[in-house]
């Protein structure tokens, strides 16, 4: 935008000093400089871009902090590891999954919230890169 005030004013400046060859140079490299920018930005969206699904779950929103927690992990030669580092939201989402591994996104997103609400301040976060239905079954 700010070239083509530019632009803009420099036609004017060509047009009020009578100079007819400035204004239209002026108008053709401002007419330039506006359909290439916005060429450059489709083919841009065209190459930059995937049509893949992602799917993502956050531990917390853009504002928060991800909290490390210490829980009992149940591990898989059924040992109980007490105090086994882990992400909070990590150990939430897995919690989740083995008590009910058959739900949706938003049940899963929900619950996992649910989980984490008595002991973290964080909100975990489920994000697309398109609009999906959140009500179709979670499958990893």
């Amino acid at each position: 935008m700010a070239e083509a005030g530019q632009g803009l004013l420099g036609a004017f400046t060509s047009y009020s000093k009578g100079d007819m060859s400035g204004v239209i140079n002026a108008g053709t490299s401002l007419f330039k400089k506006l359909t290439t920018g916005r060429e450059a930005e489709q083919r841009a969206r065209q190459t930059k871009t995937s049509p893949a699904d992602v799917i993502q779950f956050s531990g917390c929103k853009d504002y928060q902090t991800s909290a490390d927690a210490m829980e009992q992990v149940l591990l898989f030669l059924s040992k109980l590891m007490k105090g086994q580092a882990t992400g909070a939201m990590s150990w939430a989402f897995r919690e989740v999954l083995l008590k009910q591994p058959q739900q949706s996104y938003h049940s899963l997103l929900v619950n996992v919230r649910d989980l984490l609400a008595g002991k973290y301040q964080q909100k975990p976060v489920l994000s697309a890169s398109h609009p999906i239905d959140t009500n179709l079954l979670f499958v990893i």
